[in-house]
C-alpha cells in the first residue's frame, strides 16, 4: 500500500508516530525505515527494501520525508528522475510493504501524484480556511484553551498553525487552562502585523490601518523593508482578485499561486471593492518607480511613510 501525507506537519507527525509505534509492536523496529532525503540513497537500496519482504518475511514500513515534492530547487532534475524511477517500480512493490511519502505540499499536476490518487490513498492535512483552522485547534486544545483565546491567536499569528501551537504549548507547560488574558504579552512579527494591516485595509478601515502601519513603522529602523514586505503581501491579494475576475475556481487559484496554508484568503469577503484595491495597489507600486527616478517627495523615513499613507487614501 502506498500513501501520500500532505499538509500541516503537526498532523502528519502525529499519524506517522502512531503508525511507527503500532508497527514496532506488531512486527519489529527493524522493519521501520524512515529516511530524510531520497536522493542520498542508491536505487538498489529502494529495490532491496521495497520489492522484498521485511525481517522474518513480515512487512516493511517505509517513510520518505520531503519527497516526491521536494522544495530543493537545486536538485529538481534529480528529483524528477527519482519520481520516474518510483513510477517504474510501483507495480513491483511487495504488497506486504507500506510506503509513506511525507510532504508539506504536493504538486497535483505531477504524474506520481495522479498515480497515487488513482490507485492508493492521499491523507490531506492542509488547512483550507479560518473555520477549518479553528476546528482543528479546538480539537487539539479541547478543555485546555478557550474559544476566545483561539480566535485571538488566529488573528495574532496570521492563521499560521505551527506558530499558534508553539505559543499555546509553551503556555500550557505552566497553566492548566489558557484564556485571552494569558496571551496579552504575545507579540506579532512583521508578517503578522502586515496581515492585520491588510485585513483592516480590505475591510475599508483605512484610518485604523494607517495607525497600525505607523505603530509598526516605529518599531522598524528600515521603512523600505516595511514597504517591500507590505507590497509583497498585497501582491498575493492582487493576483487572487485578478484570477477571480478570470472566473478561476478556488482550487485553481490555490494551485496557480501555490498558496498552501494561505488558501483561506481566496474565500474571504471584503468590504473594499476589487477595483478600489487595484487603484490602491498601483499607487503603492508607483512609490518604487518614484524612488528609482528621484521623483519621490523626499528621501528620509518620514517622507517614505508619507508616500505610503498617501497611497492608501483613495
Amino acid at each position: 500500500m502506498i500513501y501520500l501525507f500532505v499538509g500541516e506537519k503537526y498532523f502528519r507527525k502525529k499519524l506517522i508516530d502512531t503508525w511507527k509505534k503500532s508497527f514496532a509492536e506488531k512486527f519489529d523496529e527493524n522493519n521501520i525505515i524512515h529516511i530524510q532525503n531520497a536522493l542520498q540513497y542508491e536505487r538498489w537500496f529502494f529495490e532491496q527494501n521495497l520489492l522484498s519482504n521485511g525481517l522474518f518475511s513480515s512487512k516493511n514500513l517505509f517513510i520518505i520525508d520531503d519527497f516526491p515534492f521536494s522544495s530543493d530547487e537545486e536538485n529538481t532534475e534529480n528529483i524528477l528522475k527519482m519520481q520516474e524511477y518510483f513510477l517504474e517500480i510501483f507495480p513491483r512493490v511487495n504488497q506486504e510493504n507500506i510506503i509513506v511519502f511525507n510532504n508539506w505540499k504536493a504538486d497535483k499536476r505531477a504524474k506520481l501524484y495522479k498515480k497515487i490518487k488513482e490507485l492508493w490513498e492521499i491523507k490531506d492535512f492542509v488547512i483550507e480556511d479560518m473555520q477549518d483552522l479553528k476546528q482543528k485547534l479546538e480539537q487539539i486544545y479541547k478543555n485546555r484553551v478557550s474559544s476566545a483565546c483561539i480566535d485571538k491567536m488566529i488573528m495574532l499569528k496570521w492563521l499560521q498553525f505551527s506558530n499558534i501551537t508553539w505559543e499555546l504549548d509553551k503556555l500550557l507547560i505552566v497553566k492548566d487552562f489558557v484564556d485571552v488574558e494569558d496571551i496579552q504579552n504575545i507579540s506579532q512579527d512583521i508578517e503578522e502585523n502586515i496581515f492585520e494591516i491588510i485585513n483592516l485595509l480590505l475591510s475599508s478601515e483605512i484610518k485604523k490601518s494607517i495607525l497600525k502601519l505607523r505603530e509598526l513603522a516605529s518599531q522598524i529602523d528600515n521603512p523600505y523593508l516595511l514597504y517591500n514586505s507590505f507590497l509583497s503581501n498585497l501582491r498575493v491579494y492582487f493576483y487572487i482578485f485578478k484570477l477571480q475576475q478570470l472566473k478561476k475556481t478556488n482550487t485553481e487559484i490555490k494551485d496557480i499561486l501555490d498558496l498552501g496554508n494561505r488558501a483561506f484568503l481566496i474565500g474571504k469577503s471584503y468590504k473594499m471593492k476589487q477595483e478600489t484595491f487595484f487603484t490602491l495597489y498601483q499607487n503603492l507600486i508607483q512609490i518604487d518607480a518614484k524612488m528609482k527616478t528621484g521623483k519621490m517627495f523626499g528621501s528620509d523615513s518620514d517622507d517614505m511613510m508619507y508616500e505610503i499613507e498617501r497611497s492608501l487614501i483613495i
